[in-house]
């Protein structure tokens, strides 16, 4: 038998054999700048790194959708195929009816809108499946939503 033959995960050693071999070690203490490197790293809190971080401030500028209709893109997720955005509208705004590639989530922040009979307020989580055809939206008091889409929907929604 070949040493290349044996699997490393098969082999067992019987654990008293394991146990006096490890007593029988001498342990090597690393250089002092070593040690003291990894000892500050291991309790060094962990950062992401900046460009793994995303801060939209509340200031920054709103896109035009259409009249009375606008957003503001927070992530795209171009592996996953999503999108994250808020959408606000003024009161009397109204969105067309539209058909979804890929599942959607809604939550509605402020206000209230309709899509057809179906009327959702602050608070109201709304999820569509994929291939769901949704009717046209309205809101009468102005309403601000977080939406998470396939990068197919609102395909004029974009950085």
């Amino acid at each position: 038998m070949k040493t290349s033959d044996i699997d490393i995960n098969e082999i067992v050693i019987d654990p008293e054999i394991e146990s006096e071999m490890m007593e029988a070690m001498t342990p090597v203490a690393p250089p002092p700048q070593l040690r003291a490197k990894i000892l500050d790293r291991i309790s060094a809190p962990q950062r992401a790194a900046a460009s793994d971080l995303i801060t939209i401030r509340k200031k920054e500028a709103w896109n035009e959708l259409s009249p009375g209709v606008e957003y503001k893109v927070l992530t795209i997720d171009e592996q996953a195929d999503s999108k994250s955005f808020l959408l606000r509208a003024e009161s009397g705004a109204c969105l067309p009816a539209h058909a979804h590639h890929g599942h959607e989530e809604c939550l509605v922040l402020e206000g209230s809108f309709n899509i057809g009979d179906l009327t959702l307020s602050a608070g109201d989580f709304h999820y569509a499946k994929s291939g769901t055809n949704h009717e046209e939206s309205s809101t009468h008091t102005g309403v601000v939503v977080f939406l998470k889409t396939s990068i197919q929907d609102y395909p004029e929604i974009r950085l």
